[in-house]
């Protein structure tokens, strides 16, 4: 199977269901090979213990909307992943501008691990602009994921997104002791086959490539095709990738790009 860069955005902090699942889907991918960038704003402590082995982390800073956004656009310009998968409300509209402001080059599929109006009624006193910000940007996703039915529905209600750009998918990780349920965080687990391997094609075809040799496999779950919307920096890594591929972490700058003040590798 051919492999590709991919990349992972989220802005909740390590206790939240959307980072534990966009983790778990980090690993899961990398483990079939593909190169995995998970992006965030701030890597907390507990986010850097749990990245599993050959996924790099992206920390953009801690700063405003917009300079988090052009941070983004940043990183998007320099690596070019095929694909920008987000998770959550504030990270899903941060990802949509970037990918405007990068004029498109890279889809992006976002995704909602919790009920619409949970994520709105958190926005507080935002929460009306929230909802033009998405009635605005969410139709422009390449694909719209949500973790069950009813989430689903909702998005392509609030935003107006047509339903075959649509998909739902639970991607919380299985657990020791029981599964974990969707939006709920897990402190340990792995993605089972069968959402991996559906999650990925998602993303093939969010990203236009041939994903022939995945329809052949058994544990991909049939899916709605997604129709594809269509400053330069030099990053340094700080040390070179050992073996398939270290775990490295890079900070981002608004002003100054992409730069590897710090990493952390595992042996």
């Amino acid at each position: 199977m051919k492999t590709h860069r991919m990349a992972l955005f989220v802005s909740a902090g390590s206790d939240h269901g959307e980072t534990r699942q966009m983790l778990a889907l980090a690993a899961g991918l990398t483990r079939l090979g593909h190169e995995v960038d998970v992006v965030l704003p701030h890597a907390e402590e507990e986010v850097v213990t749990s990245l599993a082995h050959g996924v790099r982390l992206v920390e953009l800073g801690r700063q405003g909307a917009l300079a988090l956004s052009l941070a983004l656009t940043r990183y998007l310009a320099r690596h070019k992943p095929c694909v920008l998968m987000s998770s959550g409300l504030e990270a899903n509209l941060t990802a949509l501008k970037a990918a405007r402001l990068n004029r498109r080059r890279v889809p992006v599929v976002i995704h909602h691990v919790v009920a619409l109006a949970q994520e709105l009624a958190a926005a507080g006193n935002r929460r009306d602009a929230a909802r033009r910000a998405m009635a605005l940007k969410y139709p422009q996703a390449a694909l719209v994921i949500g973790a069950s039915e009813a989430i689903t529905q909702a998005l392509a209600s609030e935003a107006g997104i047509p339903q075959a750009n649509t998909a739902q998918l639970d991607l919380a990780p299985q657990r020791i002791g029981g599964a974990a349920h969707a939006g709920e965080s897990s402190a340990a687990g792995e993605l089972e086959e069968g959402p991996l391997m559906r999650c990925l094609w998602l993303l093939m075809q969010a990203a236009g490539m041939n994903t022939q040799e995945l329809e052949d496999s058994p544990s991909v779950v049939s899916a709605t095709p997604a129709r594809v919307q269509g400053r330069d920096t030099q990053v340094v890594p700080v040390t070179a990738f050992a073996g398939d591929r270290a775990s490295a972490t890079y900070r981002v700058s608004a002003n100054a790009g992409l730069s590897a003040t710090h990493t952390d590798v595992r042996d």
